[in-house]
Formats: C-alpha cells, sequence, structure tokens
C-alpha cells in the first residue's frame, strides 16, 4: 500500500527566476517522480525547485497523485490558470470567488482549498455556470468524487458550495446542502511535567521559543508562523494575533517565563519580517515546527506522537483543570463557536488577559516548593 504525504508547495524567486519550492518527506518512489518531471534537489535550501509554470503545475498534480496531497503554503494564491486547464469564462467566476473570499477575510490557505474545491466542481459541470448549477448536478458530482473522502472534506466542500452558491445567487436553499457530522474525538493532550520537559531539553533557542509559543499561548501553528516581531508588547505583555483562523484577530496575555528566553532569541537572531524565519528570511516551513515538536518530545521521554496541535489542546484542558471559565478559555483559542470549546468541557471565572498561563503556574509552584528537578532548572530566569 502506498504511504501518503502532505507536499508543501511553496513560491520562491531568486536571479535565475521563478519556481514551484517543493518539501517533502524522503521517499525514493515520491523523488523519482519529482525528478522525472524536472524537479531538481536544492541541498541549501533543503527542498526541491521546479520552474513556475503551467504545464509545471499540472504535471506536478498528476505526478504527485499517488503519493498524498499539496498543501500551498504561498501568501499569494497561485494564478487560477496553474489551478488546471479551465475555460475562460469558468476562470472569471473563480476570480469572482477568490475575490469575495479575500473581502471576507478568509485565512489564505482556506482560500487556496474553497477555489480549488469549487475549480474541480465547475469545470465538471462546464458551461453551466454557478448561479444556474441545480441540486441535481450537485449530488451526482458528491457521490462521484467525494463519496470515499473524510467527512472533513466533505464538510469542507459543502462549506464552499454554500458560499460559491451565495455569492452567485443560486436559489438553491443552503438547508438542502447536508454536510456529514464531524468526527467527535476527544482532544490528545499532554501533562504539564511533560511539555515542561520538552522545552527544557530543547537546545536550540529558536525551538524552545516555538515550543513554548505553541503552549504557554495555546496558538496554531499557522499562528506561530505568522507571528511578526511587531505583534510583540513587552511592556503590556500582550500578543498580538492577526491572522488566526477565519482571519480573526484576538490579543493574548503573554507569559512573563518566556521574557528571557525572548529576548535572548530577538538579541541572537534579530528577526525582521517574521518573528521566526527560515534560513533565507522567508517564513518558516510548518513541517519544520512538526519536526521540532517531535524531536522535543522523543528528548523528553514521551512515548506517544506528539503534535504542535497537541500543546494547543493541552493548554485549554490545563486552563479547564485550573477552574478558568469556558467563555474566557473560547476567546483565548479565537474559537467562533462555544461548541467547538465544549471538546474541553466547564467552569469558572477570571478576565481573559489576566489569565495565568499553565506554564507560568507550573514554574511559580515549582520555585514555591523548591523543587530540585533539573528539568525545571532555568527556564523562568535569565541565564
Amino acid at each position: 500500500m502506498a504511504k501518503h504525504f502532505i507536499i508543501t508547495v511553496g513560491d520562491f524567486r531568486d536571479s535565475s527566476g521563478r519556481y514551484f519550492s517543493l518539501r517533502t518527506p524522503f521517499y525514493r518512489p515520491l523523488n523519482r517522480a519529482l525528478h522525472r518531471i524536472g524537479a531538481t534537489w536544492r541541498k541549501e535550501l533543503k527542498c526541491w525547485l521546479l520552474a513556475y509554470s503551467k504545464e509545471h503545475w499540472v504535471q506536478l498534480q498528476e505526478a504527485t497523485e499517488p503519493f498524498g496531497s499539496l498543501e500551498i503554503i504561498t501568501k499569494k494564491p497561485l494564478s487560477l490558470t496553474l489551478i488546471q486547464n479551465i475555460k475562460p469564462q469558468t476562470r472569471s467566476y473563480l476570480e469572482s470567488y477568490q475575490e469575495m473570499l479575500y473581502a471576507r477575510g478568509y485565512a489564505q490557505n482556506t482560500i487556496n482549498t474553497y477555489t480549488n474545491m469549487m475549480c474541480k466542481l465547475l469545470s465538471q459541470q462546464h458551461p453551466t455556470p454557478p448561479y444556474e448549477l441545480t441540486i441535481i448536478q450537485i449530488n451526482k458530482y458528491r457521490a462521484a468524487h467525494l463519496f470515499q473522502q473524510a467527512n472533513s472534506t466533505q464538510r469542507q466542500f459543502v462549506s464552499a458550495l454554500k458560499l460559491l452558491l451565495q455569492h452567485f445567487n443560486n436559489p438553491i436553499q443552503p438547508d438542502t446542502l447536508v454536510r456529514p457530522r464531524a468526527n467527535q474525538t476527544k482532544p490528545k493532550v499532554i501533562a504539564v511535567e511533560e511539555v515542561i520537559r520538552m522545552i527544557a531539553r530543547t537546545q536550540n533557542v529558536k525551538h524552545r521559543l516555538i515550543i513554548s509559543f505553541l503552549y504557554s499561548c495555546g496558538l496554531r501553528r499557522g499562528e506561530v508562523l505568522n507571528l511578526e516581531p511587531k505583534d510583540l508588547n513587552l511592556e503590556r505583555g500582550s500578543l498580538h494575533v492577526r491572522e488566526g483562523k477565519w482571519g480573526k484577530e484576538r490579543l493574548l496575555p503573554l507569559p512573563q517565563s518566556i521574557y528571557p528566553l525572548l529576548k535572548e532569541y530577538i538579541h541572537f537572531y534579530q528577526p525582521t519580517t517574521y518573528l521566526f524565519e527560515g534560513q533565507k528570511s522567508d517564513q518558516y516551513s510548518p513541517t519544520s515546527v512538526a519536526k521540532i515538536v517531535q524531536r522535543a518530545a522523543k528528548n523528553a521521554g514521551i512515548h506517544q506522537h506528539v503534535t504542535p496541535h497537541m500543546l494547543r489542546h493541552s493548554y485549554a484542558t490545563h486552563l479547564l483543570e485550573k477552574g478558568v471559565d469556558m467563555r474566557y478559555i473560547q476567546e483565548l483559542l479565537g474559537h467562533s463557536k462555544p461548541e467547538t470549546t465544549m471538546i474541553y468541557t466547564h467552569v469558572a471565572k477570571h478576565t481573559a488577559l489576566a489569565i495565568e498561563s499553565p506554564l507560568d503556574t507550573a514554574l511559580r509552584e515549582n520555585m514555591t516548593n523548591q523543587n530540585k528537578d533539573n528539568d525545571f532548572k532555568g527556564l523562568g530566569k535569565n541565564k
């Protein structure tokens, strides 16, 4: 059975031209497929480069289809002409749709995902315009192309479709488009002591700070990567999350325990555009963050598979265990609906910016108890 990978696609430019940058796990059959379409491995960049063109984009989709899905991370959407061979009229509908999503403040990845989904639908139904699509056409398409897809993919499709029909004044009633139930799985968490071991046993300052932000502020991986130096207000003790899910902004308390590490990091790395930058001063890779967390968990003696999002789940769960009111946890996490936060379940009363991070609490209690465990030493102090 073939393995399944996320193949991260970026937009890279240098003096020699413009390229798709491709970050993939090492897998020989996938490497050979990329080499056959003209991609070259750049050791210094730790990625594949493929000349940027419509033909190469189509070839890339075809070559990688057996291995996994493409995850587009460019700050600007790839040109619609690169999605696939689409008719000019269909392209104009999609451009209008894309502009609407931007105007509503949807996140970049959401715009790319929704546009790709609607592109496939409209291309299949050509020449029917979106305002004349019927429920019969839609149901036939879903049965043929989405029946065996994961529930999350089907739910995304329905959300994207509702926006498309609404934008083009299609008479189909939104209630007739049924979304499958979301899989209600309990969030996986780790103990606060395990988080502290992960931080303490990570030697690299940048990696240590990334893990600290993921847990102590409950940030999503994308939110950490989108942070800019100007988002930090050390005097006020706050963190401004500007590019959250659905384009939402929120203000979070900045844990005092990471101040020394943060100051050391800024002094040493001197970030300019993003708080966490790659070797070429571009945005840090999502794959790199996942590897940092996994390596830290292994070094901390944690035997389960730990992901960046598990640190966010752990943050919320530990706040809940302290008795923090669900409404404030919802605000801190940036959830639009209380039902999303309810997976962590209940109680208590505090104001959002006055809430202490679980990391600060653990360190303070540790110092009070004069615990001698080496894993705690130095985390809340300047070196």
